[in-house]
C-alpha cells in the first residue's frame, strides 16, 4: 500500500469470493481478519486469516472494534437465502453507516454488489453509468445497500463497489450447472445473454481495487456473452451428454437480459486471469 507500512483489512463475509481475497492478503503480508456468521465455517477462515470473528447479527457494537482496528473494511457477505437478503446486504451497509456517522474514523470501503442491480435491458450493454431498473425485491435491496455505502464518500470515506456478475469456479463449475440440470427442464427460454466471471478474477479485482486504491463502481465481469442456451449446450457437448431442455412457463432466477460492459476496469489497467469461459 502506497505510504502505509502495515496495513489491516477486514473482511466481512469471508465466503467464496472473501476467503479467496484474504488469502491473498495474508500471503503478501497483510494482517487480515475474516468474520463470518456461521461458527462451523471459523476453522477454515483461520487458515487464510491471522483471525477469525464470529458475527453474528448485524450489530454496530460488534462491527465497532473491527472498523476500529482495520484500514480497509472488505463487505463480501452472501445471503443465504431469499429471505435473509435485507439481513445481509441492506442492515449490515446500515449499520456500518451507522458506525461511521458516530466514530469520525474514515475508512476505505471495498463492498461486492452484483450486476443484477441494471435490471432487464432488452439484451443491450449495460456499464456502470447504465440506470438501475431492476424490479425484483431483492434486486431492489442491493440497490439500496449500494446506495448506503455511497453515501459513506460524504463522510470522507473512500468507497469503491464493484458489481460482480454470476459467479462460477472451484466447486461451482459450469459442468456441475448442466449436469444437475440434467433429466429436468431449466426454467425460461435459455436465450438471455449470461454475464458471469471466475471466481479468481473476483478476488484478483479486489485486491487490485485495494493496490490501486480505486474509488468508485466497476463491473466485474468476463468478455463472453453467449446465451444460457448457447453455453450450457457448449458444455453438453463437451461433457457428451444431451443438450439441456427449457421451459418457459418456469420463472427463472436470472432476471434481466443485458450484457454487462468490462471496460471500465479494464481502462484502469486490471487484467481478467479468465477472459473467456472456462468450460470445465
Amino acid at each position: 500500500m502506497k505510504g502505509q507500512h502495515s496495513h489491516h483489512i477486514a473482511i466481512v463475509g469471508c465466503g467464496y469470493i472473501g476467503a479467496e481475497a484474504a488469502l491473498k492478503w495474508t500471503q503478501r503480508g497483510l494482517h487480515v481478519t475474516g468474520t463470518t456468521r456461521n461458527p462451523s465455517r471459523l476453522d477454515e477462515i483461520s487458515k487464510v486469516t491471522q483471525k477469525a470473528v464470529l458475527i453474528r447479527s448485524n450489530d454496530e457494537t460488534a462491527f465497532a472494534p473491527l472498523v476500529a482496528a482495520n484500514d480497509t473494511i472488505l463487505v463480501s457477505v452472501a445471503a443465504d437465502s431469499i429471505d435473509h437478503y435485507e439481513n445481509a446486504y441492506l442492515h449490515t451497509a446500515q449499520a456500518l453507516r451507522h458506525l461511521a456517522v458516530e466514530m469520525e474514523m474514515p475508512k476505505r470501503l471495498i463492498y461486492t454488489s452484483s450486476s443484477s442491480v441494471y435490471g432487464d435491458h432488452h439484451g443491450r450493454w449495460v456499464d456502470e453509468e447504465s440506470d438501475l431498473i431492476a424490479t425484483t425485491e431483492h434486486a431492489k435491496i442491493l440497490i439500496e445497500a449500494e446506495k448506503t455505502y455511497h453515501s459513506l464518500s460524504e463522510l470522507g470515506w473512500h468507497v469503491c463497489i464493484l458489481r460482480l456478475a454470476e459467479i462460477y469456479g472451484p466447486g461451482r463449475e459450469l459442468s456441475k450447472k448442466v449436469k444437475d440440470a440434467h433429466g429436468r427442464a431449466l426454467p425460461g427460454t435459455g436465450n438471455q445473454f449470461t454475464n458471469m466471471v471466475h471466481q479468481t478474477d473476483c478476488a484478483n479485482a479486489i485486491d487490485y481495487v485495494l493496490r490501486h486504491q480505486l474509488d468508485g463502481v466497476f463491473n466485474i465481469a468476463d468478455d463472453d456473452h453467449p446465451t444460457r442456451k448457447e453455453l450450457y449446450n457448449q458444455v453438453a457437448d463437451k461433457l457428451q451428454i444431451p443438450h439441456p431442455d427449457w421451459d418457459p412457463n418456469l420463472l427463472s432466477l436470472h432476471s434481466g437480459n443485458k450484457r454487462v460492459s468490462n471496460h471500465k476496469i479494464k481502462a484502469e489497467g486490471f487484467t481478467f486471469r479468465f477472459p473467456h469461459r472456462e468450460i470445465k
